[in-house]
């Protein structure tokens, strides 16, 4: 019995630390990035422009330019990255997705 007394008034006092305990300050936001280098970083071509601005809203354009995928999968991508609020208007979609796959599509081998 005084065992298990023990054992319960470890947990309540082990417990009662970690409330007490300091939070983790939140990070800091990363400073906007440069509409014109956010723009200078994607291949030029049709769709460029708004494809910059639909992702560059919220990625560094190398995570972006860095990934390989076909239609499909750009599209995809696209409709979770709408989703999750990305400023994507129902007229510019397949201009985004056309570009991204024309320029970042898998690679030709």
């Amino acid at each position: 019995m005084s065992r298990l007394l023990l054992v319960l008034a470890t947990g309540l006092l082990g417990g009662g630390l970690l409330l007490r305990a300091d939070p983790i300050p939140a990070q800091p936001a990363p400073p906007p990035l440069d509409p014109a280098a956010v723009l200078a970083a994607f291949a030029p071509g049709p769709g460029r422009e708004v494809t910059a601005t639909a992702c560059g809203a919220c990625h560094a354009p190398s995570l972006i330019t860095g990934k390989r995928l076909d239609s499909e999968a750009w599209a995809q991508l696209v409709d979770q990255m709408i989703s999750r609020g990305a400023p994507v208007e129902d007229k510019d979609y397949d201009t985004i997705v056309d570009y991204l796959t024309r320029n970042y599509g898998p690679a030709k081998g």
